[in-house]
């Protein structure tokens, strides 16, 4: 192969990485932090709460907000809580609330303020950023 035909080959490869990797960058960053907790396979529970309490519309159409978002295994944790979170909207939106916060919190900021491990943090959205968290905040 001669030099020019490799380096063709090369620039062809890395272009075409860039562009997967832009894709991919846009498809994270298009849904609001609403979105991003419902794509998640480990945020059903939160997902669910958010609708039970009507706080899905307000956050997917204002922000920016930051969400510490619990992990249905954290949930889970509740035990016969739980139950009683999803029977008592006005008690489930005071827990939903405890995980909301105004404007964009970085994670490195959020942890030791919340006194929290966030095992994932700074997932962007189009209204703010989403960190996942293995702890419910109970006020």
């Amino acid at each position: 192969m001669t030099t020019f035909k490799k380096t063709s080959a090369i620039f062809t490869a890395l272009f075409s990485l860039i562009l997967i990797a832009g894709i991919n960058l846009s498809v994270a960053q298009s849904g609001n932090v609403v979105d991003v907790i419902n794509e998640s396979d480990d945020h059903t529970i939160l997902s669910e709460l958010l609708e039970i309490t009507e706080l899905n519309n307000v956050i997917a159409q204002q922000g920016p907000f930051t969400v510490v978002a619990p992990t249905d295994a954290a949930f889970e944790e509740m035990g016969s809580e739980l139950d009683e979170l999803r029977e008592d909207p006005e008690r489930a939106q005071n827990v939903v609330i405890g995980h909301l916060f105004q404007g964009e919190v970085p994670a490195e900021e959020a942890e030791p303020a919340l006194n929290i491990e966030i095992s994932e943090g700074d997932i962007p959205a189009t209204n703010g950023l989403v960190h996942i968290t293995d702890t419910v905040i109970m006020n």
